[in-house]
């Protein structure tokens, strides 16, 4: 399976005269949405040998940040409205949801320490870090 955060919205994409600052956003350009556009956003899982969607979890408004699938059989992802969620990768179905308190535009990522998996994302102005569980912890 191919898992994708999806921006379902029409826009006017213009460039625009830009001034690099090292540091700071450089577009050289713009987007301006559609007026009365239905705009959201979804992630979708695609099988990788037909392209065809195998299921969709939608989203109040197109996202900026990208998704996480793991061996574990999960997918964690995040919305504007800054909710840091995980979906079954096999059904699409929420599994967790979290209210960061901030928009997210950041990719989640997923790492180890001392034998304990984390998994954190970027909302707003914080980082948020949570330790999954495992097999042996749970028994």
């Amino acid at each position: 399976m191919f898992y994708v955060a999806a921006r379902e919205m029409g826009a006017y994409y213009y460039k625009g005269e830009a001034v690099y600052k090292p540091g700071t956003f450089f577009a050289g350009g713009g987007e301006r949405a559609l007026v009365g556009d239905k705009a959201y956003g979804a992630v979708r899982a695609l099988d990788v040998e037909t392209g065809k969607m195998k299921w969709e979890f939608r989203l109040q408004s197109p996202p900026w940040a990208g998704v996480l699938a793991t061996a574990g059989g999960v997918v964690f992802g995040g919305s504007n409205e800054g909710n840091f969620f995980a979906i079954d990768a096999a059904t699409g179905k929420a599994l967790w949801d979290f209210q960061t308190g901030g928009a997210i535009e950041a990719n989640p990522i997923s790492f180890l320490i001392d034998g304990i998996q984390h998994v954190a994302i970027a909302a707003g102005q914080a980082l948020f870090v949570f330790g999954l569980p495992s097999a042996e912890m749970e028994r």
